[in-house]
């Protein structure tokens, strides 16, 4: 019981977790956009029919920019950080170009 009231203590004085909030892209089919990400390390993306990602160091070698190509309409979620370290969550929709 004491190892359930400890684990419990600790529970209570971390606090809320609060949900991280997604960085909104939009680009067209075949277009480029760039998000940077810090340091945030891995990457992972839910649909990869929709966009195409890589993790590129900046210019200045300092920090990741995450880098989206439009691949086909839609939307998805792509996660930069999929360690213990910081993350950068960003909802990317892909639209077609206008005519």
């Amino acid at each position: 019981m004491p190892r359930a009231a400890s684990l419990l203590g600790l529970l209570l004085l971390a606090g809320p977790v609060r949900a991280q909030p997604a960085t909104q892209v939009q680009l067209e089919v075949g277009k480029t956009a760039k998000v940077d990400v810090g340091l945030a390390q891995g990457l992972n993306c839910d649909d990869l029919s929709v966009v195409d990602a890589k993790l590129k160091s900046s210019k200045d070698q300092k920090h990741l920019v995450l880098v989206l190509k439009g691949k086909s309409p839609g939307d998805t979620y792509c996660r930069a950080g999929t360690g213990l370290g910081p993350t950068v969550l960003v909802h990317v929709t892909v639209v077609e170009p206008p005519l």
